[in-house]
């Protein structure tokens, strides 16, 4: 194990094909299957809301940048940093659904104004800040520092929406939002291991853990929709109604 430092890459060849880093390959697939898998169940067996819609676009969305980010690693050797970009902005899109789920709850209009202009303010921030780290930063060498503030922005968002507005939706409709801030607790630990680059083995390193972590977190979500969705459909058919 080390700690405030990474192991090098590993490096597979196949047969003339260079792949860097498959481990992390292997746990952004599962992250992304899961994610992909999740968002087919939810199209296939759940009455739509918007709440629901957008916790759909959220895992589909989560499942392509999870995939993509995971070419990047396994083919940084040929495509280098611009590799990761793709990645790197739908995750910023996926923060933004999920966000965007949460707040389809808020029925006060005041408050879902103003929750809606800062996730879009939230999100063209980090856009913005990213663009400006690769036009004027060395992130073609140090693909970390562009990475930075979109893994911020995913620690923040998730924290905000899933974490916290799930408690208080909780508290305040006794319908199992918890499972949401359950969600976000097993998600939690990853922030440590990314933040701290702490990496157990090169099998295994923070990419690896906040993979695996990340997975079982969504699954709650899922959980989440699961649980809540009858009563989230009576609550937006009294409010049509109305």
């Amino acid at each position: 194990m080390i700690i405030g430092a990474d192991f090098e890459k590993i490096s597979v060849k196949w047969g003339n094909l260079i792949v860097l880093e498959p481990n992390t390959f292997l746990t952004d697939t599962l992250l992304a299957f899961t994610c992909i898998y999740l968002a087919i169940k939810i199209w296939k067996g759940h009455s739509k809301n918007p709440f629901v819609n957008w916790y759909m676009a959220f895992f589909f969305m989560l499942g392509v940048s999870t995939f993509t980010g995971g070419l990047g690693h396994a083919f940084y050797h040929y495509w280098g940093t611009p590799g990761k970009f793709f990645g790197w902005f739908t995750a910023v899109l996926a923060v933004f659904f999920i966000e965007r789920a949460m707040i389809s709850f808020v029925f006060n209009q005041k408050l879902l104004i103003v929750y809606k202009w800062f996730s879009w303010v939230k999100m063209i921030a980090v856009y913005a800040l990213v663009t400006w780290l690769c036009l004027t930063k060395n992130v073609m060498e140090k693909p970390e520092i562009g990475f930075l503030p979109i893994a911020i922005n995913t620690i923040i968002g998730t924290i905000l929406s899933a974490g916290i507005l799930g408690v208080v939706f909780y508290r305040k409709h006794a319908a199992p939002f918890h499972l949401f801030a359950i969600g976000v607790l097993a998600m939690l630990p990853a922030a440590v291991f990314f933040l701290w680059k702490i990496n157990i083995h090169p099998w295994m390193d923070k990419n690896d853990v906040a993979h695996i972590l990340a997975s079982i977190g969504n699954v709650f979500f899922y959980i989440g929709i699961v649980k809540v969705t009858p009563e989230l459909n009576q609550k937006f058919n009294t409010q049509h109604e109305a």
